[in-house]
């Protein structure tokens, strides 16, 4: 049995149809995830350029075959630019249509051609290799290249854009039109066509994957300054003392001195902002010694400190009382606010002792340094 070339464009129209037109769904439903929407756009186009492409010969031929391949062009480069929204990277929408110009010039100037069909094949493939290329670099710079839907994604990409080598080979040894009945061609055109239909499910599996892991980051994120939650220091904290056992390591808790009164007497915002400024300071202080710090509930901030930088835990503590009481913070709404805080520190060897009793020790020096007047630093005696 022969395979027909109009046949695998009705089963290449259907497939796409159907799969695309849930990416769309998919991606108006959930607006925040514009690479779906890129890509649902891209695949309606496609489906409605090789719709063209099967009614000939009862359309118009440029119709059919001009309007066509440049429906396609565009659909093609929102391939690239579905890949740099997921990456939340900014679209580049004017080389994106410079190329698309270029191609549709080249396809426009080919048309009276005698090898017009072979020139048209290999103008699309090489059309398809560029921005599949463009869009396998985008996934292999993604810091998620090594996730499974990352690397099954680059994998189809480089199967596709092998399999358009292919046509643009054939492509070469045939004119006069003789490459659209070469049993070869109609081989390759099959190919494509389930290489498409994975690379579709693919794209829809990246996404919910990059979605995944965003929904995680979030649960782990306090909203307001961005730093960690109490959920995920646990986390990452146990996980230091584990790999990094018999070595220093500090815990300090931190806690804004009478922080009601500030939000009693300046506003709830005025206070938003006071924990929004010492998280930046915190970043500021603690960037050079890779801390791990977090918000671990209202007024109270915590930070880990391991090796050697755990031995420079008073000195860095220090550093930031100094910083946050020295200068009056400046609200959204105008007014200044004096603050304060008192820190506690623990320490001893990581694997020696629990997480919870570094806690629980850090927690008693800090009650030791409010006792002590506030707006200070205590270190405890006892090293687990």
């Amino acid at each position: 049995m022969q395979l027909h070339l109009g046949t695998l464009y009705v089963v290449q129209l259907t497939t796409f149809s159907l799969l695309t037109l849930a990416v769309l769904l998919m991606g108006l439903r959930y607006p925040q995830e514009r690479a779906l929407q890129h890509w649902g756009i891209g695949g309606l186009l496609a489906s409605t350029g090789m719709l063209l492409i099967a009614l000939r010969p009862a359309i118009p031929a440029w119709l059919s075959v001009e309007v066509a391949n440049i429906v396609l062009f565009v659909a093609l480069s929102l391939t690239w630019s579905g890949a740099l929204a997921l990456e939340q990277r900014p679209v580049r929408w004017r080389h994106q249509l410079a190329v698309v110009l270029l191609a549709s010039a080249l396809l426009v100037g080919l048309s009276n051609s005698p090898a017009y069909f072979e020139q048209r094949a290999a103008l699309y493939s090489g059309c398809y290799m560029l921005f599949n290329l463009l869009t396998l670099r985008v996934f292999v710079n993604s810091p998620l290249r090594h996730r499974l839907g990352y690397r099954l994604i680059c994998t189809l990409i480089l199967l596709l854009m092998l399999c358009q080598m292919g046509r643009i080979t054939l492509a070469m040894h045939f004119s006069h039109g003789e490459l659209a009945g070469s049993p070869y061609f109609v081989l390759a055109n099959f190919i494509l066509i389930l290489l498409e239909f994975a690379k579709i499910l693919a794209f829809i599996f990246v996404c919910f994957e990059s979605l995944e892991i965003r929904l995680y980051q979030l649960a782990m994120r306090d909203p307001l300054t961005g730093l960690y939650n109490r959920r995920a220091f646990q986390e990452q904290a146990q996980q230091r003392l584990t790999v990094q056992a018999g070595q220093p390591v500090a815990l300090l808790v931190l806690d804004l001195d009478y922080f009601k009164q500030v939000n009693d007497r300046y506003g709830h915002q005025a206070g938003d902002d006071v924990l929004v400024h010492l998280a930046r300071l915190l970043h500021s202080q603690l960037a050079p010694f890779d801390a791990l710090y977090a918000r671990s509930g209202g007024e109270e901030f915590v930070m880990m400190l391991t090796g050697n930088a755990a031995n420079l835990a008073p000195m860095i503590a220090e550093n930031i009382r100094s910083a946050l009481a020295a200068h009056a913070i400046e609200t959204s709404d105008g007014q200044h606010v004096l603050q304060t805080t008192s820190i506690g520190i623990a320490s001893g060897l990581a694997g020696q002792g629990s997480l919870r009793q570094l806690v629980m020790e850090a927690d008693m020096a800090l009650y030791q340094a409010k006792q002590h007047g506030r707006n200070s630093v205590h270190r405890s005696t006892q090293t687990l």
